[in-house]
């Protein structure tokens, strides 16, 4: 049997963790000595090829510069067990973290490395109580993989870059780590339609559980991402910030992804009339003992226009080529656009590049998907295509099963005469018995109706100035009409009382003090 390659760390991979230990130190709460339980627990979880034994020295460098620290470094698929389907890390991860993190009242702060940051992305979706305060993801590829690496060669000596997506599309690639993040760039559509792990991480493929993982993935307190140039295994090396290539090879970062190319800010007039109350002054007299007159101002309020002009910074995004936004003033370009559109149930995903429905699949959706050719079991006998799907077959004296795909020996003759009138007098007893039921249910219901229509008669018998029976439409109508009136009256007397000034009839003609002397 060939020997797996011991993975090391290259120099360049182990500079990238000076900026990390920097980071932890930012991350991990400074405490003296004594409270050293106030450092919340590291969960760390290796990437492909490597173990536990791989981050001795980290393990050390945590323990010297924040001591008592509970640092775990998970032990599970090492070696080439990295490479299981990575579904099944996620499953295996999560059981090996819950107890950690249910220790950890405060919260834990998880650091993954290469593969190992997809598995713990996977994680934090799909946990739905994770007390996870810092994620940092250590040179993963969040992205996707397109490139020639050592352990690419090792494992697929005879298959370029160029080809590998023929395996990795395959339901049999899919059983690889490796293939669950290969992503070819010349090849989107059979990489949306055949990954069953990075597609679904990362929201391009819809799924029945893919609002819940995102609100999971929220709960996460800080995301730390770590990548460059340097890398040496991540292609590309972007794919650790959610840059990739496009259909030229040409990485884009994870906004332009989105469609938006630039934002701009344009400052844009405005002109338009509004509504404002505006005061009226009128002369009030009032006739006061001594046949004088109180002049005064009575200030009442009416409806007018004015102009405003004014001057809005509104911000304009401007979409890539093959996006548009859903409405004009959209700062997305979160719409694809597909010269020739998505045949039978496709969707137009990005530009020219087509989500096909099950059962179909090419560029433009428009090639059927021989699913009795896939080379997986999916009727106990025969297996017959048709458009979309696929229907299964039995050979005589054999009838398919409830499940559509499993043939099973003929049911028993059907029961006789006999035998189904006496179902048929059982199901009348229950049809009967449950009429009666529901007869009484309503039956309790009217009486409560009943009950409710007396009470509600005797108030409005109290309140109306005359019998409701002799009541005519007109004088309903009258009746709601007053009712309306009234109140709208007496908001308008509250405003008056309110706006109205008072007249004061004393005479302070004379000076203070001389009231009333004459």
């Amino acid at each position: 049997m060939l020997g797996l390659p011991e993975r090391r760390l290259p120099s360049a991979e182990f500079l990238l963790l000076l900026p990390f230990l920097l980071l932890l130190l930012l991350l991990l709460p400074a405490a003296p000595a004594p409270h050293r339980a106030a450092y919340k627990p590291v969960i760390v979880v290796h990437g492909l090829f490597d173990s536990s034994y791989s981050f001795r020295h980290l393990l050390e460098y945590i323990n010297e510069t924040h001591p008592g620290t509970a640092v775990t470094v998970l032990d599970l698929f090492d070696g080439r067990e990295s490479l299981r389907p990575l579904w099944e890390q996620v499953q295996g991860f999560r059981e090996a973290v819950a107890p950690i993190m249910a220790k950890a009242l405060q919260g834990v702060h998880l650091i993954c490395y290469s593969q190992g940051g997809l598995v713990c992305r996977a994680l934090l979706s799909v946990m739905d109580e994770h007390n996870v305060d810092s994620f940092i993801s250590l040179s993963s590829p969040q992205m996707g993989q397109y490139g020639d690496t050592n352990y690419l060669k090792w494992l697929f000596p005879t298959s370029m870059r160029s080809n590998l997506y023929r395996i990795c599309y395959s339901p049999w690639g899919q059983e690889f780590s490796i293939c669950n993040y290969w992503h070819d760039p010349h090849h989107d559509d059979l990489y949306l339609n055949a990954s069953s792990f990075l597609a679904l991480i990362n929201g391009e493929r819809d799924h029945p559980n893919a609002t819940a993982w995102r609100k999971n993935f929220l709960r996460l307190g800080r995301l730390v991402l770590i990548g460059g140039p340097d890398d040496g295994v991540i292609t590309p090396w972007q794919s650790s910030f959610f840059g990739f290539y496009d259909a030229n090879e040409t990485v884009l970062e994870m906004e332009k992804q989105l469609g938006v190319c630039s934002k701009q800010t344009l400052v844009v007039p405005l002109r338009y009339n509004e509504s404002y109350s505006q005061p009226v002054y009128k002369p009030y007299l009032t006739l006061c003992s001594g046949r004088r007159v109180c002049s005064t101002y009575r200030t009442t309020y009416r409806v007018a226009w004015r102009e405003v002009r004014r001057e809005v910074r509104q911000t304009h995004a401007v979409c890539c080529q093959g996006w548009k936004k859903r409405h004009p003033g959209a700062l997305t370009c979160d719409e694809a656009i597909c010269a020739k559109p998505c045949q039978n149930g496709g969707v137009c995903v990005r530009p020219d590049q087509c989500e096909c429905a099950r059962g179909w699949g090419g560029k433009h959706c428009h090639v059927d998907v021989d699913e009795c050719r896939t080379g997986v079991t999916l009727c106990s006998h025969r297996c017959l295509n048709t458009a979309g799907s696929f229907t299964c077959g039995c050979p005589h004296g054999l009838v398919l099963g409830l499940d559509g795909r499993t043939c099973a020996e003929r049911a028993p003759e059907p029961p006789t005469s006999a035998s189904i009138l006496n179902v048929a007098v059982r199901e009348a007893g229950l049809d009967k018995r449950a009429l009666r039921r529901e007869i009484g249910e309503l039956r309790g219901r009217l009486e409560r109706l009943e009950q409710w229509a007396g009470q509600a008669g005797a108030w409005v018998r109290a309140v109306l100035p005359v019998p409701p029976e002799e009541l005519q439409p007109e004088q309903v109508a009258e009746l709601w009409g007053q009712g309306d009136r009234i109140e709208s009256l007496s908001d308008q007397v509250l405003l008056l009382e309110e706006r109205l000034g008072t007249c004061s009839c004393e005479d302070n003609s004379l000076g203070p003090g001389l009231k009333g002397r004459r």
